[in-house]
């Protein structure tokens, strides 16, 4: 795949080379145009008192009563650098359709990984893309990539319709690609999936914030050993997020979200095979969870930002499933201080703790200071 992409960047600049615009990285040449972007981001992080293993700070996966070795940490990551190719071409028939790829380096062994790759037109996203549950908008900044435990984030293959009713509202359907997470058992075990995951949302837009309200239905397929069939389990979930400009210079986020068999739609839980359970003998539910955060950014001058998240996420209760070891709620904060003084470059510095509970009641904490450099174009 990487050599793949790089002879595509190669033939479209050699295809544009004689209609370059004043931009190095843009392109024009008569109803079509092509802009290359990217970034290189390089962060450096230090985990203290409890480790992290994973270059973005998940609660759900910090050691309750961990060894003595898993206390410190030191890494530096530059997986996240990013490159994309946007190619649009306007049309009489369909308006403008847009070509997008994006790749970052978080595959196998730092290797080139595929993030979106979509065509749009009046309305329709076709192709790998961020799903219709994600609103950026609510998140306050943060150098994290993954961002707070609670937070909405993933991408997936789909085909979706976004329209602007007004001035004021907006909305969006899809029907999404699915996917479940159980753990098979001697009796249950998990298929491949048939119904799409379907996210809706509409959208409040006024002057200085926004107001998005979500939902997604699904119909999650497992496998009875037993009698060699299969079953379904429906799952849903709602989500209000937004953001509002209080002050000039302060802004704040919230987003939270609830319902049944969702992990993929919430951070933490997305690392977790808890969809499906089977917690009584000859059948399987969905679970009850999950997710809540709040935030804040305040620009403090000409160049200087500064930011802070607070966020839980788990599971309602212990009764639906109960097992020792396993994961009920997490906690995160997350505060940082960005510098923009140079045209297209980010310095920044962030302080982050998390705590996770298992159902015993047992905890374990960990903490990481991290800074990064961010040069787009």
């Amino acid at each position: 795949m990487k050599n793949i992409f790089l002879t595509t960047l190669l033939i479209l600049a050699v295809a544009t080379t004689n209609a370059q615009s004043k931009s190095p990285f843009l392109f024009e040449s008569g109803n079509t145009s092509i802009k290359f972007g990217g970034h290189v981001r390089l962060n450096s992080y230090v985990d203290f008192d409890g480790v992290v293993a994973n270059n973005d700070f998940r609660a759900a996966i910090i050691p309750v009563n961990g060894s003595w070795m898993q206390m410190e940490r030191l890494n530096m990551d530059i997986s996240h650098s990013r490159m994309s190719v946007k190619a649009i071409q306007k049309t009489t028939s369909l308006g403008d359709i847009e070509f997008y790829i994006e790749t970052d380096f978080r595959g196998t062994g730092n290797s080139l990984r595929l993030r979106q790759a979509y065509v749009s037109f009046k309305g329709f996203v076709i192709g790998q893309a961020w799903g219709f549950m994600n609103d950026f908008a609510s998140k306050a900044p943060s150098i994290d990539i993954q961002g707070a435990n609670s937070r909405t984030f993933y991408r997936t293959q789909l085909i979706g319709y976004k329209a602007k009713l007004s001035d004021l509202f907006s909305m969006g359907i899809s029907l999404e690609m699915p996917t479940v997470k159980m753990d098979n058992t001697s009796q249950f075990v998990k298929p491949e999936q048939l119904v799409p995951d379907i996210p809706v949302y509409i959208q409040f837009n006024p002057k200085g914030g926004h107001l998005r309200l979500a939902a997604v239905l699904r119909s999650m397929r497992y496998g009875n050993v037993q009698n060699t069939d299969f079953g379904y389990v429906s799952g849903f979930g709602a989500q209000l997020s937004g953001s509002v400009k209080a002050a000039e210079f302060l802004t704040l986020y919230s987003q939270a979200t609830y319902g049944k068999g969702i992990s993929k739609y919430i951070n933490d839980l997305s690392l977790l095979n808890m969809d499906i359970v089977s917690a009584r003998e000859n059948s399987v539910s969905a679970l009850p969870m999950y997710g809540i955060s709040a935030g804040m950014m305040a620009n403090l001058g000409k160049n200087w930002s500064a930011s802070a998240t607070v966020s839980t996420a788990g599971f309602e209760n212990k009764e639906d499933y109960y097992s020792a070891n396993s994961y009920f709620k997490g906690n995160y904060f997350s505060a940082g201080i960005f510098w923009n003084g140079v045209r297209n470059m980010t310095l920044a510095s962030e302080y982050i703790r998390g705590k996770r509970y298992d159902m015993s009641g047992e905890s374990g904490s960990a903490n990481r200071f991290q800074v990064m450099l961010m040069y787009k174009w």
